[in-house]
């Protein structure tokens, strides 16, 4: 499961959810272009704590800026 949020050109934050990579990699590119100096672009990942074992939302932006 991933969750994007980043501002549009409306100024205001959009945040979605989907467990396809395509279609977050898809909305990470149209952020990029429309705003490509303040998107504000954030792509996390579910991922288990290695030490707790729970669920966390872990960074992984840079995954899907290169």
């Amino acid at each position: 499961m991933f969750k994007i949020q980043y501002r549009n050109p409306q100024g205001r934050m959009v945040t979605a959810q989907s467990f396809k990579r395509a279609e977050i990699q898809r909305l990470a590119d149209k952020a990029r272009q429309e705003m490509p100096e303040t998107h504000e672009l954030r792509v996390r990942e579910v991922a288990v704590d290695e030490a707790s074992g729970d669920f966390i939302w872990a960074d992984c932006t840079a995954d899907f800026t290169r």
